[in-house]
């Protein structure tokens, strides 16, 4: 039998983590496109953790456009469903968009994935970049479909790294529970997996 997580396991963030994490995430993002002398023409928040980190992410960089997308993880059998049908931007938008996803945390980057398919049936001259406030270690550093991910700060949400590896990359230790986000919630979701 797998085991099974509990709240021993979980390592809540609080607000002022938070504010440090979308100022690192947000100067990653920034200065890779500030390097490039190009800019981000649209946000999409992918919903419902990418809405906190994309509308934050919005106002910071100055990105009027956001597009939100959904998508929902269905276990027994696993798939991933779209739920949210994608919107139209009434704004005029580059033919070539750097296209902005947020996440507030990755693990394997299956939506991510998805979402950036999507996207690219819209627009399919885009270039489509991830921005997440935490990525799970252990998972890709590129996800197929998409430019770069940027990231706040690595985990070590899968307990798999040894004490020196967490030590060295500075992993952040336990499951991550955003102060938004409900433990026992997010303990049933990973549990049910």
């Amino acid at each position: 039998m797998e085991k099974k997580f509990t709240l021993n396991d979980t390592n809540p963030v609080n607000y002022e983590e938070f504010g440090k994490l979308i100022e690192r995430l947000k100067d990653k993002v920034e200065n890779y496109f500030k390097e490039r002398e190009e800019k981000v023409d649209i946000i999409v928040p992918l919903l419902r953790t990418g809405a906190i980190t994309g509308g934050i992410l919005s106002i910071k960089l100055k990105v009027l456009p956001m597009l939100p997308v959904q998508f929902k993880y269905y276990y027994h059998p696993t798939e991933i469903k779209q739920i949210l049908s994608l919107p139209e931007i009434l704004l005029e938008v580059p033919e070539n968009p750097n296209i902005l996803m947020c996440e507030g945390n990755t693990s394997s980057g299956s939506i991510a994935k998805k979402a950036a398919k999507l996207l690219r049936e819209k627009y399919p001259n885009s270039r489509i970049y991830h921005a997440t406030l935490t990525k799970v270690y252990g998972g890709s550093e590129t996800l197929e479909g998409i430019e770069k991910v940027f990231y706040g700060v690595e985990t070590d949400e899968n307990f798999i790294a040894t004490d020196k590896e967490r030590e060295e990359k500075g992993l952040r230790w336990g499951i991550t529970i955003f102060p938004w986000e409900s433990p026992e919630e997010e303990l049933s979701d990973i549990n049910a997996m």
